[in-house]
């Protein structure tokens, strides 16, 4: 989503940063209220999951309306403008939240769940390193100014591109990290059984 989707549809700028705030908002209070609340480390995922699905619809909505808008204003760009929705690759977060959420949800119900406090430190260490390489990018697009060439960019860019990179590959340790926990519970479990 951005602040000019095309050339006959604008989205105001300063509905586009209420957006974000509320997007980041929910994306840190929701599983923090849920981890003070005590529940369970698939909770956590599910309650993160439904912020991406609802964050995720919105978008795509806006983005839809936005691009009805261009259609109307110029026919010219009805079957050439195509725009990724950032609500997709929202949803796809989603999905592989409540993916890790069935997964940690099965583990409790079967009694393979070793280490539900690590199991939350990956949580919260996989949801922060998501926010800061995909949802922090949205909100500093419609405040900072965008010039027409690279070598005008402020020299801070270089250190936001630097953290947004190095937040994705935190999350994928983190990511990599749950998977380990789960096969080595599961085999812990399995182990325990046999003998």
């Amino acid at each position: 989503m951005s602040a000019s989707v095309a050339h006959g549809a604008k989205v105001p700028g300063r509905l586009v940063l209420v957006y974000s705030a509320v997007f980041l908002f929910c994306f840190i209070l929701a599983p923090l209220l849920a981890s003070i609340r005590g529940w369970k480390p698939a909770a956590l995922f599910f309650t993160v999951a439904a912020v991406y699905a609802v964050f995720g619809a919105v978008s795509f909505a806006q983005i839809q309306i936005a691009l009805g808008q261009v259609r109307e204003a110029e026919p010219a760009y009805h079957d050439t403008y195509y725009v990724v929705s950032h609500g997709h690759f929202l949803w796809n977060i989603g999905i592989a939240m409540a993916v890790f959420g069935a997964i940690t949800w099965m583990q409790t119900r079967f009694g393979a769940m070793l280490y539900p406090a690590l199991t939350k430190i990956l949580f919260w260490v996989l949801h922060v390193a998501l926010i800061g390489s995909t949802s922090f990018q949205g909100v500093l697009a419609f405040v900072l100014p965008k010039p027409r060439r690279y070598i005008d960019y402020p020299e801070f860019m270089e250190v936001y591109v630097l953290v947004s990179a190095w937040s994705g590959s935190v999350s994928q340790v983190a990511l990599v990290g749950l998977l380990c926990l789960l096969l080595w519970s599961v085999t812990a479990k399995w182990l325990a059984r046999s003998r």
